[in-house]
């Protein structure tokens, strides 16, 4: 099963809260490792609140705290593995993680991934809930895909409704109903015989804004992705209300009646739309950050000032230009080596864990580059600790001459440079200035970004 690492899903930006509502005990196989305890209700930008963090002890059990609100998703790291829970405020949790041990050939993308047992909970039966109704969507999902998907059945939607009916009675929580009703919504939508417009006009045209219902996040994303490129607008009308300021853009939003009937919801679509436009041309990029600073100052809903803080502090942490995080890890002749000791040099990071055709792929076509670039560009790969072996010996048979460092205990530095997946790559520039993170592969178009940064320096 492929999957991202967690940190597509969470920045830096750790709020530490002081009192403790929610507390959970529990045990993994995992001895002596990092863990971590993480809530959030900015799913827009999947910025998570650091609640606690310690370690497991020599038998791997543990104690986090927390404070929450409301009800919303958590996240436990084990090292840099993670499971999903629910927390609500004023309950206990007695939970086991087990993190599988993989084979040594596996690549990082088909790792088995690690699960949770949640033995005892004074939750009113919440995540219970949540768990049953999601099995069971599921369930239908897997044995009648054919019929679903390809044969658009909506009866199966029934079929779904009423088995969560039977087999989780007696659900009180707003909480799980939503949860539910968001999932099943997006199924018809996948369907395809509702439409996108009555998908929306049933479960947002006057409906509260659940920015901490993960189910209602996927949903709006999928169905408000890319809105100013859709239908009432016109294009030419929508560039110069852009231009104009937030006013004269807010105002043309609302020329789509169902915009002006939802204003909460339609500011939460132009700062989720704003923000992608703030990775394209400088122009536009400057305009968006504008217009986001805008709806910051005027907007009634501190969610928003909130979404918009965050993913200003993501955005510019690895923006261009950005101060780059120093770290000092060990060689693989066991000395230390730090960034700022390449200060002078444009440098390459790449972060890998374990043996793939794609990082097969990449050494063979990175290799080429450092023959191509020769001092121009200083190569670093950081390989994670369990890898570290299996790499040092590649770097001693493929006679790699560039730095190999060893990630170690400190995994918060994948953190730090938002490292999704492996191999990834960032570009450092003199000075120890973020130049692009991520970069390119070396099979992509990396060579022409060097390019164009030597260039202009």
């Amino acid at each position: 099963m492929k999957r991202r690492i967690a940190t597509l899903i969470f920045s830096l930006l750790f709020l530490t809260v002081n009192a403790q509502n929610v507390t959970i005990t529990g045990r993994s196989n995992k001895t002596n490792t990092l863990i971590r305890l993480f809530s959030y209700e900015d799913l827009i930008n999947e910025v998570g609140v650091l609640l606690d963090q310690g370690q497991t002890d020599e038998k791997g059990h543990f104690i986090l705290e927390g404070n929450v609100k409301q009800i919303l998703p958590a996240r436990i790291y084990v090292g840099l593995e993670y499971v999903d829970l629910i927390l609500t405020p004023k309950a206990t949790y007695d939970i086991e993680i087990i993190v599988p041990e993989q084979q040594e050939n596996v690549s990082y993308f088909e790792k088995e991934l690690p699960t949770i047992r949640v033995k005892r909970a004074t939750d009113q039966g919440i995540y219970r809930q949540i768990i049953y109704s999601e099995e069971i969507i599921n369930r239908y999902l897997i044995e009648h895909f054919n019929q679903i998907y390809r044969g658009r059945q909506m009866r199966y939607i029934d079929s779904i409704q009423n088995a969560i009916s039977r087999e989780v009675p007696d659900i009180k929580s707003d909480y799980v109903k939503n949860h539910n009703r968001y999932k099943i919504a997006a199924i018809r939508l996948g369907i395809g015989g509702d439409g996108e417009k009555k998908t929306i006009g049933e479960c947002f045209d006057g409906q509260p804004v659940l920015y901490n219902q993960s189910a209602y996040i996927d949903l709006f994303k999928e169905l408000f992705n890319n809105q100013f490129s859709k239908s009432p607008y016109e294009l030419n009308a929508l560039n110069t209300a852009f231009v104009k300021g937030f006013d004269a853009f807010r105002n043309y939003l609302y020329t789509d009646p169902f915009m002006a009937r939802n204003p909460q919801l339609a500011e939460l679509v132009a700062i989720y739309n704003l923000q992608k436009l703030c990775y394209g041309e400088p122009y536009t990029r400057k305009t968006a950050t504008a217009m986001l600073t805008q709806i910051k100052d005027k907007t009634k809903h501190p969610e928003h000032k909130t979404i918009i803080s965050d993913f200003f502090t993501k955005f510019n942490r690895l923006a261009s230009g950005a101060n780059a995080a120093d770290f000092t890890l060990k060689n693989a002749e066991n000395q230390d080596v730090s960034l700022s000791d390449f200060k002078d040099h444009y440098v390459l990071l790449q972060f890998v864990d374990g043996q793939s055709p794609v990082g097969e792929r990449h050494f063979s076509s990175l290799r080429e580059l450092h023959y191509q670039w020769k001092s121009k560009v200083q190569i670093i790969t950081i390989a994670t600790r369990d890898k570290m072996d299996a790499y040092r010996k590649q770097f001693a048979e493929k006679q790699y001459d560039w730095p190999l460092l060893n990630l170690g205990n400190n995994i918060l530095l994948l953190e730090t440079y938002n490292v999704r997946t492996f191999p990834e790559y960032i570009l450092i520039k003199p000075g120890t200035k973020i130049g692009a993170a991520p970069a390119p592969a070396p099979d992509g178009n990396l060579d022409a970004l060097v390019a164009k940064l030597t260039q202009q320096n």
